[in-house]
């Protein structure tokens, strides 16, 4: 890989994991809150065990998906910048908004969650043989 190219599929990664940070809460506020049913309290009891994780599994299906095709996200240190971004500026904006630190924590419990699973996926992609000739149908 040229010199270039590594250093763009490292900022690319960086600037990815930042824009995930951000992308949950526009999923929250424009794709969840709009679609879900009323009777279903979004901010109460299911808030950190359903509302957050889709949130964050939805912001991380496009930026992870953008990260791992176009700047190799499947390489591990590619992946803990990633998560180090994302943990970053989530951890730093919810802190801004004057959040209890067990919420901070839930959230990046969360994040931890997502970039091990991801890792995980890398691994497995990664020792899994891929096909030499035409494929037996």
């Amino acid at each position: 890989m040229s010199r270039a190219r590594n250093i763009i599929c490292w900022i690319g990664v960086i600037v990815l994991g930042l824009i995930n940070g951000v992308l949950e809460d526009l999923t929250f506020l424009f794709i969840l809150v709009p679609n879900m049913p009323p009777s279903w309290d979004l901010t109460g009891d299911l808030f950190f065990t359903v509302t957050v994780p889709l949130a964050q599994l939805m912001a991380v299906a496009v930026t992870g998906t953008l990260a791992w095709f176009l700047f190799d996200l499947r390489y591990l240190p590619r992946l803990i910048a990633f998560w180090v971004a994302w943990s970053t500026i989530r951890g730093v904006f919810l802190s801004a908004l004057y959040n209890p630190l067990q919420d901070v924590l839930t959230y990046l419990l969360w994040i931890a969650i997502w970039c091990t699973l991801i890792g995980l996926l890398a691994r497995w992609t990664r020792n899994t043989p891929t096909p030499t000739g035409p494929v037996a149908g």
